[in-house]
């Protein structure tokens, strides 16, 4: 492992052209056929070359294969120098099970575009940590691509193959944003996923949120669950350190079987977990398990406008190499 050095400037992978090759692995959970048939598609979609690595094509109960093979795919797809980027196929779980067996020194040396979001939030924190490696926070193909929204694709491509900040993020048709905590704040992007974050509380790959700006979601929580992963971040100094924080659309998340006096609203949580810590908040801000996904250049600098619900994107998480 190597140690991340504050002072170092973050390192923007290549952006990707058509017809670069493209790494597809699988170091969460499996995909089945159909899923992995909607991937190619989605690489091809975009006129992209797929390079099919092991995990695709594995099963390990719930892992997508042993943590040998999950961690030796990703060291691979970095240290092959014919892969021009890294797209990962899920989430569901396995990648803090590997994190200790990835070699950070021969990733940082050898930059691509890795793209995933939810449990692929671990590889963010991890590389945007250790490396100081800008990462995209992005629909995974197999979403398929060639039938997301004009909004999720443009987000996606733009990020991808330019190399221009996106500027404003744009609000999706009849959604609105939630001002939590007025203020204005620009910093570093981290975050994720909530269940992630919490996960790796008190290990290498914690969430640095010092002068930063943190971004949560999550999918399918009951409401004292979310409660609990906040405030664990609460209690691990997280939001006293960051200088604002981007909720997600928190989809699918309730509580069916509690009467409302026996419950607590998400908004109920947020005002008593998060906003004591007065940083610049906002919520509803949809990226994440939803669509339209606003997709996320991981480590690049960002500009919060929680007085009238703005994030703006003042980084590309790429670089032109030419």
């Amino acid at each position: 492992m190597i140690k991340n050095n504050k002072k170092n400037k973050i390192i923007k992978p290549k952006t990707l052209k058509k017809g670069d090759r493209v790494a597809l692995i699988a170091p969460s959970s499996p995909v089945t056929d159909k899923k992995f048939e909607i991937s190619i598609k989605s690489i091809e979609f975009l006129n992209l070359e797929p390079v099919i690595f092991p995990t695709c094509n594995m099963k390990h109960g719930y892992l997508s294969g042993t943590d040998s093979a999950r961690a030796k795919d990703v060291n691979d797809a970095f240290s092959d120098s014919s892969i021009d980027g890294i797209f990962c196929l899920r989430g569901g779980y396995g990648v803090t099970r590997i994190l200790n067996m990835l070699d950070y020194k021969m990733i940082k040396n050898n930059p691509k575009l890795l793209l995933g979001y939810s449990d692929i939030t671990g590889l963010h924190l991890a590389l945007n940590k250790l490396c100081n490696m800008a990462t995209l926070h992005a629909p995974m193909p197999t979403g398929g691509w060639n039938t997301l929204d004009q909004l999720s694709l443009q987000s996606l491509t733009d990020n991808i193959f330019t190399d221009t900040p996106i500027g404003n993020a744009p609000t999706p048709f009849g959604e609105s944003i939630d001002i939590i905590n007025h203020g204005k704040c620009e910093g570093i992007i981290t975050g994720g996923n909530l269940s992630l974050l919490t996960a790796t509380l008190g290990s290498p790959y914690e969430i640095d949120t010092k002068g930063k700006i943190l971004f949560i979601e999550d999918v399918d929580e009951k409401h004292y669950r979310l409660d609990k992963g906040l405030t664990a971040l609460a209690l691990a100094g997280k939001f006293q350190d960051c200088k604002g924080i981007i909720l997600g659309t928190w989809s699918d998340c309730c509580d069916p079987d509690l009467k409302d006096e026996d419950n607590l609203t998400l908004t109920q949580i947020f005002n008593e977990v998060i906003a004591p810590f007065k940083k610049p908040t906002i919520n509803n801000f949809r990226a994440g398990h939803i669509y339209p996904h606003i997709s996320i250049p991981m480590g690049t600098k960002v500009r919060l406008d929680a007085d009238n619900g703005i994030v703006t994107f003042l980084e590309s998480v790429t670089q032109n190499l030419k």
